[in-house]
Formats: C-alpha cells, structure tokens, sequence
C-alpha cells in the first residue's frame, strides 16, 4: 500500500517508519527531505509556498496530515493547516482515484471541557484559543470535503526531545499549580503508532478519535514524579492563578480503545522514564 505522508516531521516520520516496517511504500513531503531516514522516499516540498506541488501517486491510498506552522499565530496556523488541506484535498480528488482515507492530526485544543469534566468524542468542540478555532476550522472543511477522513485529536505530544516539564524540573522555574490542574498526553510514539492503526482499520475507521493515554493526571503529581526520577526538590507552589490557563479537563480515550489500540506507554510514569533514559530520539 501506498502512503503519503504531508508536512513529514517528527511524529508522521515515526508513523513512516512504522508504515515501512509493515511492507508499504511510504512518501514523505517536507521542505527539506534530505532530513528523512530510509526506507522513507523524501521530496521536497514547500507545502505553503506559492509552488506548484507535485503530482500525488495515483496509487496513494493513505495521506496523512501532520501540519507544523512555521508561526504560531493566527495568518500561521491558517497557512500551515487550513490552506494546506484546502490544497490538498484538491490535488487528491484529481490525482489519487484509490484514495481510501485521509488522516488528519489535529489537537484536543479544539474540545471542550474545564474544571475537571470528562471529554470525550461526543464534546462539543469549543476551542479557546484563536489558534484552535483553524484546527476546527481545518477539521471541518476536510470532514465536508466527500473523501473519507479521520481527524486524531492527540493531547500534549511528549516523548524525546519534547522536554518541557523535565527542563522547568530541572532549571528550578516549575511551579506546582494554583488550584487544580488536569493534563493529558500521549507519547511521541504512541501517536504514531495510532495514525498506523486507524489506517489499517479500512472502513471500519470512524471520523473522530481522541488519542490520548489512559492517565489524565493533575501537573502537581507530574512534577513532583519528575522531581523525584531526577533526585531533585520537588518544585514550589505557585502564590497565585497562571495568566494564560490550560483547560482543566480529562480526556477519555475508551472509543480509540475499542477498536482495539492499545499503548505503549499507558501513563506518564512509563512515558517520562522511557525519556528520561533516551530510550528513542527526535526525529529532524
């Protein structure tokens, strides 16, 4: 089979590889496709320049949409996902008459929820940001399109080189939360390892799948683990509410579950000592 991975970085060149492993033929487009490893096929394209792209294999049968903004303001995430998939969507419907889905990795930003709720596929979307209001836009114009779609909504990506919590650990600037605070996540590889599933679903891939770990955990109980992996104080408490507030919100991943997914790194323990004993790397 046939894949095309669009805007190839870190996790769809994980899910490459996986792809690969499996026996498919998996082509990789990024501006710079020097940077992929083999067995990936690389071309260079600049996905939100004025260029042409070119031509899809007319054999594809599955592209996966794994945007990265050059920005992150609004005019970027509109360029990087919202105008993308527009493109896309075009070129596929001309050009890859086998098609049999699109996926699309969008973010749990677009759900709804706070003060501790349980999200799950049937939230209504209510993004609260201005950026998350183009993943919802993006969601909805690829779930209009006629092709078959499936949108992963992946919570907070963490895994190597994606080190945010243990750097504020470890440079003493981390601070216990004002008052509860639910994260959710799901592994670097584990997302990848999603993209591969729902793909080999077939028609059995529904549109809409939360991807996050079985783990929705408070940041408080996240930092002091990592305080105590790396032998260090556990970090103070915050005097006073954040400025800018995550949703306070625990994400269900029962539906992905039932299809019969399972994860790698079911909670952040397993997930964060995996990294912290650079079990794998980043991809370029």
């Amino acid at each position: 089979m046939k894949i095309l991975l669009i805007s190839c970085g870190d996790v769809a060149t994980e899910a490459g590889l996986r792809f690969a492993a499996l026996g498919h033929e998996v082509t990789g487009w990024r501006r710079n496709s020097s940077k992929l490893p083999a067995p990936l096929h690389g071309q260079d394209v600049d996905l939100q320049g004025d260029e042409p792209w070119p031509r899809i294999d007319p054999e594809t049968r599955i592209a996966v949409l794994t945007p990265v903004p050059a920005s992150r303001d609004v005019p970027g995430y509109e360029r990087a996902y919202l105008q993308v998939a527009g493109k896309l969507v075009g070129a596929l419907k001309e050009q890859a008459p086998q098609l049999e889905r699109i996926i699309y990795v969008s973010s749990s930003a677009v759900s709804g929820g706070d003060h501790g709720d349980w999200v799950d596929e049937s939230t209504p979307s209510e993004p609260n940001r201005e950026t998350s209001v183009v993943l919802a836009r993006t969601e909805q114009a690829l779930l209009d399109s006629g092709l078959p779609v499936t949108v992963l909504r992946a919570s907070g990506i963490y895994g190597p080189g994606r080190n945010h919590l243990i750097t504020q650990v470890r440079n003493g600037t981390a601070r216990l939360p004002f008052g509860s605070h639910w994260t959710n996540r799901i592994h670097r590889d584990d997302l990848a390892r999603a993209i591969v599933h729902v793909a080999e679903l077939g028609d059995l891939a529904e549109q809409l799948y939360l991807v996050t770990d079985n783990e929705p955990a408070q940041l408080e109980d996240i930092f002091t683990f990592l305080a105590g992996e790396l032998d260090l104080p556990i970090p103070p408490a915050a005097t006073e509410p954040a400025a800018r507030r995550a949703a306070d919100r625990r994400i269900d991943n029962s539906k992905l579950l039932s299809t019969g997914f399972t994860l790698a790194f079911p909670g952040y323990r397993e997930g964060y000592r995996s990294v912290l004993a650079g079990e794998s790397s980043r991809h370029p």
